[in-house]
Parts: C-alpha cells; structure tokens; sequence
C-alpha cells in the first residue's frame, strides 16, 4: 500500500454550503427533544438547511447528533444538533425552510446574503 504525499500535503478540498447563510439577531428558543428541555436564546445566523443557535446559559454542554425542535416567532423547524462551540449550536434542518418563510423570518427580502 503506497500513500501518496500530494494527498498528505496537497492543497485542501475547500468547503462550499448548498445555502446562503444570512447574519441574524434573532430570539427564539430550542427544544432538546431526547430531553424536553427548552433553552431560550438567538439564532445567530440562518440558512435554508440549519442555525447557529446561542443559547442563554454562560455554559454549553458539548452535543451532537440530538433532535431538536427550533422555534423563531411563529416558525418551527426540526433538525439535530450538528456541533457545538463557544458560539453556540450548530444545527441541521431536516427538511430546508422554504425561501419565502425564511425571508419573512429573517426579514430580509431585500439584503445580500453573508459571506461564509
């Protein structure tokens, strides 16, 4: 078995998101459905296919893969848990938030998307 060292040192695959990603400040509060415990907090930032979600709390558990239930106004979506950081929870949708209720959401029908 051979490794090749391009693969080892070559330049990296750069990653690209399927859906624009829109800054945010918006309130809302996220069920852990495993647990039924609801964290208040904002969603940071927001695409058609997940949520950088911050919760209240000064601590963040470390959590992953866990079903979630997320709640902005009148809107809700399920997804999992897909990485935590000191910004928050990384969430995936599991089905995409349709462009006209994102809009309405974020309020935004008008403003370029964020830079990833």
């Amino acid at each position: 078995m051979t490794i090749s060292l391009r693969r080892l040192f070559g330049p990296k695959k750069t990653f690209s998101r399927a859906a624009a990603r829109y800054e945010c400040t918006l309130d809302g509060s996220l069920i852990v459905i495993d647990r039924m415990v609801t964290f208040e907090g904002r969603v940071t930032d927001i695409s058609s296919g997940g949520a950088m979600f911050r919760p209240r709390l000064a601590y963040l558990m470390d959590r992953r893969d866990v079903p979630i239930c997320l709640t902005i106004g009148n809107l809700e979506v399920f997804g999992r848990i897909v990485s935590t950081s000191p910004k928050g929870f990384g969430l995936r949708f599991d089905e995409p938030i349709d462009d006209a209720d994102l809009a309405r959401v974020v309020g935004m029908t008008a403003e370029e998307p964020a830079l990833a």
